[in-house]
């Protein structure tokens, strides 16, 4: 099967996690898709100045691709620069969130998977 990850419907999360402002999210594929332990792969669109909030999941990873921009990445509390090219671990049980604090859009690729 095949998907372009541009020509899915665009969806405006307002305060995703919490966080500051609305960002455009872009469901890619759901766990109906999967025969494996994926939940999902969404594409997310974080406009400067806004943010996904600092938040924990239960027993699954997660992993941000970012496609396009840079800002300020935040795991288990720790801070950390993030920019185009970055691929970011997000462990099961473990808290993260992302603040755009450039002047241009954050892209990036999200794919979290079960813990099984």
């Amino acid at each position: 099967m095949i998907r372009n990850f541009l020509e899915t419907e665009k969806q405006i999360q307002n305060s995703a996690h919490d966080g500051k402002g609305a960002v455009e999210l872009y469901e890619i594929w759901g766990k109906s898709d999967f025969i494996s332990g994926c939940d999902f792969i969404d594409r997310q669109i974080i406009p400067p100045n806004s943010t996904v909030g600092y938040h924990k999941h239960g027993n699954n990873e997660e992993m941000y691709i970012i496609l396009e921009g840079s800002g300020t990445m935040t795991i288990a509390d720790q801070e950390y620069r993030v920019k185009k090219g970055d691929m970011i671990k997000n462990p099961p049980f473990g808290g993260h969130g992302l603040v755009n604090d450039s002047n241009e859009n954050i892209e990036l690729l999200i794919i979290q998977m079960s813990v099984e």
